[in-house]
């Protein structure tokens, strides 16, 4: 818990883990968000400041491993949860536009659409028994995502 920049805070209000959320002012977001509102810059410019400030390469060293969905009967809603987060946050980064002429993928939309859900459903996951439904419904959609616009059918989602 610390003091949140983006209001006036006596007392710790804001929550940092690998998101932050401020009890306070309802300001909420990843490290991208979180730089974007700390410095005033797009989301675009502060993932840039990121990769300058932090010396981070855009081309990865390793073999790109694109994360797969299994099937969701075979699991509980918590596993399906963390591995629609995976793909997820892989096609933010995948499928982000290079300008901002760019046309937006629409997994890139999507990740965009239900990332912060799926982060507000893992976090309560006591709320999962009730949004089991939800879970199995948000993993289909993904899994549709992924066969419809996908460009690579080798790494195609189960189910």
């Amino acid at each position: 818990m610390i003091c949140c920049p983006f209001h006036t805070d006596r007392n710790p209000s804001m929550k940092v883990d690998s998101r932050f959320h401020c009890f306070g002012c309802g300001a909420d977001g990843d490290v991208i968000d979180f730089t974007a509102k700390l410095f005033q810059l797009s989301l675009r410019k502060a993932a840039e400041k990121l990769v300058a400030d932090f010396g981070l390469s855009g081309n990865p060293v390793f073999p790109l491993q694109y994360p797969k969905i299994v099937e969701y009967k075979s699991q509980n809603p918590i596993q399906t949860l963390y591995e629609c987060s995976a793909i997820l946050g892989d096609w933010r980064k995948r499928f982000a536009p290079k300008s901002a002429e760019e046309e937006l993928h629409p997994c890139f939309v999507a990740s965009l659409h239900y990332t912060d859900y799926i982060q507000y459903l893992i976090e309560n996951r006591h709320f999962l028994t009730e949004h089991r439904k939800e879970v199995q419904q948000i993993a289909q959609r993904i899994r549709k995502y992924e066969i419809d616009h996908f460009q690579h059918p080798q790494n195609a989602l189960a189910g």
